[in-house]
């Protein structure tokens, strides 16, 4: 996914193509820019220093940040690194499990694993009491009135 920036400010988010789907295509800047802004929590860059990077105004970002197509394309990448990451977090939790002196942990890794293939679920058990100090004549009236609703609409 990289693109070499070029020097190029743009003003207009919409390439003058578009997709199938009424989508503008973005730019190889806007994409750059999307991808790092998504993944920014791994490099850590500045606004400024991304928009270096891309070869644009500071405010462009800004202004193309504002954008829906530019928004979902940041989307999509982020949801694109969130998936790998899931590799690595499984990773991890294999070795807790198998390689952590606590109990405690481990039994926490098992659990999260098995949540998150949905083999165990938190199971909460609900009590309500219902009272109705209302008399049979009171409720067999207000059955008559709700029956009377129903055959009006």
């Amino acid at each position: 996914m990289t693109v070499t920036p070029t020097n190029t400010t743009y003003t207009s988010l919409k390439a003058v193509k578009s997709r199938e789907d009424g989508r503008a295509v973005l730019h190889a800047s806007q994409r750059l820019a999307a991808e790092m802004l998504a993944t920014n929590d791994i490099h850590k860059k500045t606004m400024q220093q991304i928009a270096n990077e891309v070869g644009i105004d500071i405010r462009t970002i800004y202004r193309w940040k504002q954008d829906p197509d530019f928004i979902e394309y940041q989307n999509d990448i982020a949801e694109k690194v969130m998936t790998s990451f899931l590799a690595e977090t499984y990773n991890i939790l294999r070795n807790i499990v198998r390689g952590s002196d606590s109990e405690r942990n481990k039994l926490r890794a098992i659990e999260l694993v098995l949540k998150n293939q949905g083999r165990m679920t938190d199971v909460q058990k609900v009590e309500a009491k219902i009272e109705d100090d209302r008399s049979n004549e009171a409720i067999d009236a207000e059955i008559e009135r709700l029956k009377k609703l129903l055959g009006q609409i």
